[in-house]
């Protein structure tokens, strides 16, 4: 079970990681490349689900899992990444309908 948490807690920050470089990128009008980072960070948050529904399911065949504080600390990290996911994809939604296309300047 600890080995879990921990793989629990490294993918939440490598997804919240992809995430907030998704904001940075909209920021800057690369908006491709918000969607890419996007699409890594959802890779990285189904890892973790995965992992969650694991223990999900063992409990819901009978089996008491025992109270782990390192587990606590990896499903908070969890749904920290849960809440930075829908952050940034609404950000990114702003940013795609208000800030026109950055044009790059060695085109011209």
């Amino acid at each position: 079970m600890q080995q879990a948490a921990f793989q629990i807690i490294a993918h939440a920050g490598d997804a919240r990681s992809h995430y907030v470089e998704a904001m940075r990128l909209a920021r800057g009008r690369d908006f491709e490349g918000a969607k890419s980072a996007m699409a890594s960070g959802d890779k990285a948050y189904n890892q973790i689900h995965k992992v969650h529904v694991s223990f999900i399911q063992r409990e819901a065949t009978g089996e008491m899992l025992p109270f782990s504080l390192l587990l606590a600390h990896a499903e908070d990290q969890m749904l920290s990444s849960e809440t930075i996911k829908i952050m940034a994809s609404e950000f990114l939604a702003l940013c795609t309908e208000l800030l026109p296309v950055k044009i790059d300047q060695h085109s011209k």
